[in-house]
């Protein structure tokens, strides 16, 4: 089955609070067991149904169904994240190294709300390319355009940098954190997410400084 991924309707209506409930328990079954381990059964069990009653099928017409509205009503549901971090003045009064780190500490939960989807996109969805590339598009390459604008904004002098190269960097550090800490309970390294974020922001703050083109001399 092939998914419409316009950029005005990425989402499926929210519909009864029946359905709401099974959307949620299916997600969560996913991400916690795997769409695979996952059975129809266990969703309507989860969702406060008979299990075998055929109650999953009164709201979605599949498993894979489910699957789908849940990732677009996910991704819908980030919009107002991902604009926030987006405006310009949100952080403005901050300091470089706090603006930073409050972009990276919303950017960490971001991850943290999303997990049971982060869990999906790794384990489950190398079956399914067409939600794999409904990710990629309204969620991995919107964040990645929007750190790569905003990066050079933070600095009166912006250095010369291949902003797409360093938003990845970041994006990519931030993720490997996060994906460790879901992994091991903790980070491997004792970091806990403050600390972490401070070194981020730090790190990139002194990028930044090294890297701006010198002040204009003025010549009287």
């Amino acid at each position: 089955m092939t998914i419409s991924t316009r950029d005005d309707d990425p989402v499926a209506p929210a519909g009864s609070a029946a359905r709401r409930r099974v959307l949620a328990a299916g997600m969560t079954l996913f991400g916690t067991r795997g769409y695979n381990a996952t059975s129809v059964a266990q969703i309507e069990e989860a969702a406060g149904l008979r299990p075998g009653s055929g109650g999953l099928y009164r709201h979605f017409a599949s498993k894979r169904q489910l699957l789908e509205d849940g990732i677009r009503e996910q991704l819908a549901s980030q919009g107002e994240l991902l604009d926030a971090i987006g405006d310009p003045a949100l952080f403005a009064a901050l300091p470089l190294t706090d603006r930073l780190a409050a972009v990276a500490g919303a950017a960490l939960d971001r991850l943290a709300s999303e997990r049971d989807l982060n869990r999906i996109i790794l384990r489950d969805l190398d079956r399914f390319p067409d939600l794999l590339d409904l990710v990629r598009a309204h969620e991995m390459a919107r964040i990645q355009a929007l750190f790569a604008r905003w990066l050079p904004a933070q600095t009166e002098r912006p250095p010369e940098l291949d902003w797409d190269a360093v938003a990845a960097m970041l994006i990519g550090s931030i993720s490997h954190f996060w994906l460790l800490q879901d992994i091991f309970g903790t980070h491997p390294s004792g970091l806990d997410a403050e600390r972490y974020l401070r070194g981020v922001a730090e790190t990139t703050a002194r990028i930044l400084d090294m890297a701006a083109p010198p002040s204009a001399e003025i010549t009287p």
